[in-house]
């Protein structure tokens, strides 16, 4: 569990840090660049959850 000011820092990183200008597609754990859990690159998986959210929020699915 983060602490308030581990987010602050980390998501103020993302916003100010220079070195991370133009950088898009990325998933950071805390302040540190790092891997999604691996159903987030399973392309079933990532349809399944389209489908439920669009069912889930009253959009039509895809």
């Amino acid at each position: 569990m983060s602490t308030l000011k581990s987010g602050v820092d980390a998501t103020l990183r993302l916003v100010i840090d220079p070195t991370l200008e133009g950088i898009t597609g990325r998933y950071y754990n805390g302040q540190r660049e790092a891997r999604a859990d691996p159903q987030a690159y399973d392309p079933a998986a990532r349809s399944r959850l389209r489908t439920l959210s669009d069912q889930l929020t009253g959009l039509t699915s895809r």
